[in-house]
């Protein structure tokens, strides 16, 4: 799956999520016995979920760290990707709002916790993309200097080859 499909199933599957964990709560302040007449969640079973989506957002972030990386190299401006990426890292600050917000059983916290962490570096690389992005609207200062174009050249070089490494 893209990115471009992958981070909005994503962001609804950690909503819905956050919905699971209250059937958890209600599930473990219910005594044993009113566990077996009802068909409860599974605590292994949101442990599972919650690992695949750790799994499936850190392949996201690996995702756009290579799309970060052909950006830097990329000289033309996509408004549609552009505008698809502010969409995208909307609803993941607001996703993040809701995973701090919500009430996580206490068995769940480090799971939850590492999904938190998870869908911050994807959050981080859209940040990132927007940032690069943006540099197409700013008109650089020109300043005067005594350095020969050779010597700026080489030294613009030399930065774009280490915001590549860091993307």
């Amino acid at each position: 799956m893209s990115a471009k499909a992958a981070a909005p199933a994503l962001i609804v599957a950690a909503m819905a999520l956050v919905g699971d964990y209250s059937a958890v709560a209600e599930t473990s302040t219910q005594g044993r016995e009113a566990q077996h007449l009802s068909i409860p969640f599974k605590q292994e079973d949101i442990r599972e979920v919650i690992a695949k989506m750790v799994r499936d957002w850190n392949a996201l972030d690996a995702d756009y760290m290579k799309i970060v990386a052909g950006l830097v190299e990329f000289s033309r401006f996509d408004e549609e990707q552009f505008l698809k990426n502010m969409e995208l890292l909307k609803a993941t600050r607001q996703l993040e709002t809701a995973l701090q917000q919500a009430e996580v059983p206490e068995i769940l916290g480090n799971e939850h916790m590492d999904l938190r962490r998870a869908i911050a570096k994807v959050r981080s690389r859209l940040v990132t993309v927007d940032h690069l992005f943006r540099q197409h609207f700013v008109c650089p200062d020109e300043f005067e200097t005594g350095m020969q174009g050779k010597a700026l050249s080489d030294l613009a070089d030399h930065t774009n080859r280490q915001l590549a490494k860091l993307a």
